[in-house]
């Protein structure tokens, strides 16, 4: 039982070891000492062992913890999502409206007002590009991808961060409407103009790219148990990876959605381009919206058939980029369609027992053309009774039993070539058959090590075991026999001294 006084100890034994209660106390306040002091350096201690900055309480990551900081940021990659679809709706209105009366005052006011919608909207998307940036990082540290002391600019998201902002910021604003950037047309040399509005509504246009990469974000690949199988194998969990694994999940819905991103882009950047060539009210109701998405259409595909082109500088610019934009997803299509073409492993061994009955089907039709031949050749020597080196049908009949041989050697040849196996598969197993006779020899020239030893020190009972295994190792080795060696020794087909049909094994 405690004792209820614990300001002093009960020590048995002799009476005259015992301590009086001056010591107890000086005793006690020694031990207390000594242990507030080793409780300070441990935690001291858990504070300086690190793992990489980390401690060994914090080695591994809270998956509650960074499941949340992960859907704080998928939320806010959402709601930039909406506000960057919002700004390029309403600039796309804002132009048409602009540009249908730009010969007349009608709508002025609505054209301010959605002017000054578009600029909030993008310091909006700017805003929530920073914080979503931020929150990323939050989640890095919290799922120990990056140490927890380090910023934004000590990572790889400061490059993304820039570029994404380089692409938010241009954008058509109330200070800079009815300024204009004057240009010769090509061709008539007539003077015409670009607004300023309209050059950055054409640069805005490539904000379409931001929301495809946010899109990828939202697929169910895109998790956070996915970014810790990630961590495992060191693999970056970025933008790189969310496509490749988008094309490998979803190949050709993928590939719809960025040849229809790509033709609504530049289609409407070409769009733009060649409207300033009609600037009067004669000349603005001529032009058709069918043709800039015919000419991106056949340029995006790569047919370009020149009977519709653009004529001004920016058109030319946009459909060069959109010229690039289609050999990419062109070349990535022609590289899906061929990998789905591809037969599987249960496919391609289907294919080779058709390909294996259609041959054995052939090397009995040509068998029984060299037996009828034969049988012929036969009759007809029995009834005729003549030379058979000099008459010619008899030429003509051997020479026919000899073709229909030959052809069921070459059928035999090609039946016996044909495998289920691909030339890596067989290549690999040759070589791990080639690796276990190495482990066998080197096994066996260890045995024999250990014989010399033996036979210097005249161990006898120990040389006669060894000896044994030795010969064990030795002729396990000599007669393993790889399955690829059987397979090459059956292609060599042997030549007989009697002219008859080669033998052919049904079971094969």
């Amino acid at each position: 039982m405690k004792s209820q006084n614990l300001e002093t100890i009960e020590l048995q034994g002799n009476p005259a070891s015992r301590m009086d209660d001056d010591d107890l106390v000086r005793q006690h306040g020694r031990l207390s000492h000594l242990f507030q002091t080793l409780s300070a350096n441990s935690k001291i201690g858990k504070k300086k062992s690190t793992i990489i900055g980390r401690s060994k309480k914090n080695a591994f990551e809270d998956s509650s913890t960074t499941r949340l900081y992960f859907e704080r940021y998928r939320v806010l990659e959402l709601g930039r999502m909406l506000t960057i679809c919002a700004s390029i709706v309403l600039t796309v209105l804002e132009y048409e409206v602009s540009f249908g009366y730009q010969l007349t005052d009608r709508y002025e006011e609505e054209i301010k007002t959605l002017l000054y919608l578009i600029l909030f909207l993008t310091i909006i998307s700017i805003l929530m590009t920073f914080m979503a940036y931020l929150a990323e990082l939050e989640f890095q540290k919290r799922s120990l991808r990056v140490p927890k002391d380090s910023n934004i600019f000590q990572t790889n998201l400061i490059p993304l961060l820039l570029i994404e902002t380089a692409i938010l910021l241009p954008c058509p604003t109330p200070f800079t409407r009815g300024y204009k950037v004057s240009f010769t047309q090509r061709y008539d040399d007539q003077p015409r103009f670009y607004f300023i509005n309209e050059i950055l509504t054409f640069i805005m246009l490539f904000r379409s790219l931001l929301i495809l990469n946010i899109a990828f974000k939202f697929q169910s690949f895109y998790s956070n148990r996915v970014n810790r199988l990630c961590g495992i194998y060191q693999v970056e969990f970025g933008p790189h990876f969310i496509f490749k694994v988008a094309i490998r999940e979803n190949p050709y819905s993928t590939l719809c959605g960025l040849f229809s991103l790509g033709i609504f882009m530049f289609s409407y950047q070409l769009e733009i381009s060649e409207r300033s060539l009609l600037r009067t009210s004669i000349e603005i109701g001529n032009y058709y919206t069918k043709n800039s998405l015919w000419v991106c259409m056949i340029t995006i595909f790569t047919v370009g058939y020149g009977d519709i082109y653009p004529t001004t500088e920016l058109g030319r610019l946009s459909m060069t980029l959109g010229l690039f934009y289609g050999v990419a997803l062109t070349s990535l299509f022609t590289a899906i369609l061929y990998a789905d073409l591809q037969p599987f492993v249960s496919e391609l061994k289907s294919i080779t027992l058709l390909d294996k009955t259609n041959l054995k089907f052939q090397i009995r039709q040509a068998a029984e053309n060299a037996l009828l031949n034969c049988y012929k050749l036969h009759m007809y020597l029995k009834n005729h009774q003549v030379n058979i080196i000099n008459d010619p049908a008899s030429t003509i009949r051997i020479n026919q039993i000899q073709s229909s041989l030959q052809e069921s050697t070459s059928l035999i040849r090609n039946y016996r070539s044909i495998d289920t196996e691909d030339i890596i598969s067989m290549a690999d197993r040759y070589f791990k058959d080639m690796n276990n006779k190495i482990k066998d020899f080197r096994e066996m020239l260890q045995k024999m090590k250990y014989q010399q030893i033996s036979i210097n020190q005249r161990d006898t009972s120990k040389l006669m075991s060894i000896q044994k295994q030795c010969h064990t190792i030795t002729a396990a080795s000599c007669e393993v026999k790889s399955k690829d060696d059987n397979y090459f020794e059956q292609l060599i087909d042997s030549e007989s001294d009697h002219s008859e049909l080669m033998q052919f094994n049904e079971d094969e």
